[in-house]
């Protein structure tokens, strides 16, 4: 979502800001997690805060379905696509970080953080959330991670040569989210997602990753997508394929 110190003013410290052309080609989220987060905000017309909603791929099916969305994002290019994507959707763009949405308190019934929480400060953003909740609201964070296959395996070894920044890294806090919130983890749900990437648009996916398109010199990004469509063509193909991981809690009283 951010840098620690950054804020919504200075558009040159949110790298999502130099990717958003290659992130509109990025894959989006299963139909049924979309479907789920609908019930767990109350269904139809429930108020849900996207924090970090990126271009809208999940604030855009969560308002198809009825929901309002305060879609929360700190990067002014992409709440840009976010608007014309949402375009006479029930969705408020807001240009807002995680840690001071400028929502009303006790204003939402479903606060979730979908491929955000590793960019947010989880103490700030944990009070704000608590802030905004309404009773019996759920906190709701989705984690997508590619999955174990010959493809991504081999990919991901391509990245960490590349960058050693991009090696497995120790898990994130979140209890200390959850703890801060005052919600307790109440489940956890995962999901299965696939898609056939062709290669202009697995090029455009590898660019918008943090730790590489913007990380990378432009001769090493260059070497790396070469090296990526090699290794598609010796496997028949790049399939993306994404564990998405949902963790959710609710708050203490009836909902509204």
């Amino acid at each position: 979502m951010g840098r620690r110190d950054a804020r919504v003013e200075q558009p040159e410290r949110w790298v999502f800001n130099r990717l958003v052309a290659d992130y509109r080609a990025r894959p989006g989220y299963p139909e049924a997690l979309a479907d789920r987060l609908l019930v767990l905000a109350g269904g139809a017309a429930s108020t849900i805060a996207d924090i970090g909603a990126g271009t809208g791929l999940l604030a855009v099916p969560l308002a198809r379905r009825g929901a309002r969305v305060a879609a929360v994002e700190p990067a002014g290019a992409m709440l840009a696509v976010l608007r014309e994507e949402a375009a006479g959707l029930p969705v408020e763009p807001l240009h807002a970080a995680a840690e001071e949405t400028g929502l009303a308190t006790a204003s939402v019934s479903l606060a979730l953080l979908a491929d955000a929480f590793q960019w947010v400060d989880p103490e700030r953003a944990g009070r704000e959330v608590s802030r905004i909740l309404a009773p019996g609201g759920v906190l709701a964070v989705v984690e997508p991670r590619l999955a174990a296959t010959p493809f991504l395996a081999e990919l991901q070894a391509l990245l960490a040569a590349a960058n050693p920044r991009a090696r497995p890294r120790p898990p994130e806090r979140l209890p200390q989210l959850f703890a801060c919130a005052g919600v307790a983890v109440a489940g956890r749900e995962a999901w299965r997602h696939e898609e056939r990437l062709e290669p202009a648009r697995l090029d455009a996916v590898l660019r918008s990753i943090s730790l590489a398109g913007p990380a990378l010199a432009p001769a090493a990004l260059e070497e790396l997508l070469a090296a990526t469509r090699r290794l598609a063509e010796r496997r028949g193909g790049a399939g993306w394929v994404r564990e998405i991981a949902l963790t959710w809690g609710r708050r203490a009283g009836p909902p509204r």
